[in-house]
């Protein structure tokens, strides 16, 4: 298996620090507002990540952290508290609001998108002091200093600052600047703990009262967790300056090893513009769902790019990830009605069938599929090869023979298996859920057909597509339903 380190610039072979385990910190959300669907590629990527280690038989630890205490946080407190009561305590206020947008983190997740709960979910307030005893660490080691309570990082003291972002220190401090009120000695220093300001939520500390910046606290959990050394630390590619460039320095600083590979997914983009709400083109987790009804159409659109590429959200590419749903569709659908049809008819498959993995040509697609997704997880290739597999089940001759049999069940199983297991998506079938008004329009379409009152069928027809989203299929066999994508 090989993985793009984005510290070495270069794919590399992934060689674990403990043989068949993996140790995995990803970045998590800073809580002060609900999912959108750029979190969402963040989150679903690195779920995909994880059950393909699991799937190739690593025992995955996986760590995420979640920001519960930040500037945008208690920004979001002062808000709340102007409009409802200047008097509300705004660190109860700060932990209302960053509980209230964590559950709505895990609605969206973990209950709409079907990704799957960290190992561990450390929160920052949880951590305020082993944060403080590694910041004294740092200061102990000649690589932090006190400035009218603050705690700033020396990045004098920072061996090769830079090389994960691949810039320059030098180019870098000429074009920095130290903002009024700051009391750093280089404009590149950057905050571990900040003196608290009036009203504001804060924490003893030998230091006075303050609370931690927000770069301290990933070091702290990862290696607090993981250990000081760990094979994996990912998050998107706006982290790697200054957010992880800055946790290599003070982790390094307090004579830690740190990550061995660093991860980024490329962002996610709305018709080629940045998503923001002054935009107008913000696009929540439950906006999606609600408008699209299939988690798995977000999934397909993510899965059509490589993790490290941008994704751009149009209505054109979610009419390619729709189709690719509607063909998964189409292929459970008939795979499972002609098995059901066929029957195994006493007979075991081919002599040169595998029993667990079926005839060569089917465990050909399964080892493509691996080859894909161990070259740092090419996830468009790799479900290429699962539409490859849906395309020649469709070019077979059906006929009730056990030939036919093992082969559409071998097939069904490695996509059913490729797609749920490791992409994670929901397998739901589009022929499910109609609702009675639904089924009493199926009937009168039915009976005008079999009356051959053609126009009144195609009327049924075009109300149960325009007003239900429900298409009619019809075969030899009958008619089949299905919802449309």
């Amino acid at each position: 298996m090989k993985i793009y380190n984005t510290l070495s610039r270069k794919k590399e072979d992934f060689v674990p620090i403990r043989k068949n385990r993996v140790s995995m910190y990803v970045c998590g959300p800073t809580v002060y507002d609900e999912p959108h669907i750029g979190h969402a590629r963040s989150a679903y990527i690195f779920d995909v990540v994880r059950r393909y280690f699991e799937y190739s038989k690593f025992k995955v630890a996986f760590v995420r952290n979640v920001t519960d205490v930040d500037d945008k946080i208690i920004d979001k407190a002062k808000s709340v508290a102007r409009d409802q009561s200047p008097n509300l305590d705004l660190k109860d206020l700060v932990k209302r609001i960053s509980e209230k947008y964590l559950k709505s983190y895990h609605e969206a997740m973990e209950g709409l998108l079907g990704t799957r709960k960290p190992t561990n979910e450390p929160r920052a307030m949880q951590y305020i002091p082993k944060m403080i005893s590694f910041i004294k660490l740092l200061m102990e080691k000649g690589c932090a200093y006190e400035a009218f309570g603050d705690v700033y990082f020396d990045i004098k003291k920072a061996r090769n600052y830079g090389r994960l972002s691949n810039q320059n220190l030098a180019k870098m401090e000429s074009g920095a600047r130290i903002s009024p009120g700051e009391k750093k000695h280089d404009p590149l220093d950057f905050v571990l703990w900040k003196a608290s300001k009036k009203g504001e939520p804060s924490w003893p500390s030998p230091w006075g009262k303050g609370r931690p910046g927000w770069h301290i606290e990933c070091s702290v959990m990862s290696s607090d967790i993981l250990g000081d050394e760990f094979d994996i630390h990912a998050g998107g590619l706006d982290l790697i300056f200054p957010h992880h460039e800055n946790e290599i320095a003070q982790s390094e600083g307090a004579g830690k090893k740190f990550a061995r590979y660093w991860m980024h997914n490329g962002l996610l983009a709305i018709n080629d513009a940045k998503m923001a709400k002054s935009l107008g083109n913000f696009i929540t987790i439950k906006d999606f769902v609600a408008k699209h009804k299939d988690p798995d159409i977000l999934k397909l659109l993510f899965l059509s790019s490589h993790y490290r590429s941008p994704v751009d959200y149009t209505e054109e590419n979610i009419k390619m990830a729709k189709k690719k749903k509607e063909t998964i569709d189409i292929f459970l659908h008939f795979t499972d009605e002609t098995l059901g049809r066929i029957g195994k008819r006493g007979k075991k498959p081919d002599g040169d069938c595998d029993q667990r993995t079926g005839p060569p040509w089917v465990n050909g697609y399964r080892l493509r599929f691996r080859d894909a997704m161990d070259d740092d997880f090419n996830t468009p290739k790799a479900i290429a090869e699962i539409f490859s597999i849906i395309h020649r089940v469709n070019s077979l001759k059906i006929e009730d023979s056990a030939d036919v049999y093992w082969k559409l069940k071998y097939s069904r199983d490695l996509v059913v298996e490729l797609l749920s297991g490791i992409f994670g998506l929901s397998m739901r079938n589009g022929r499910e859920g109609f609702d009675r008004a639904e089924r009493a329009l199926m009937k009168k379409y039915q009976e005008a057909r079999k009356r051959k009152e053609f126009k009144k069928s195609d009327e049924f027809r075009r109300i149960l597509a325009d007003d239900h989203d429900v298409v009619a299929e019809d075969t030899k066999d009958g008619t089949r339903w299905r919802r449309k994508f």
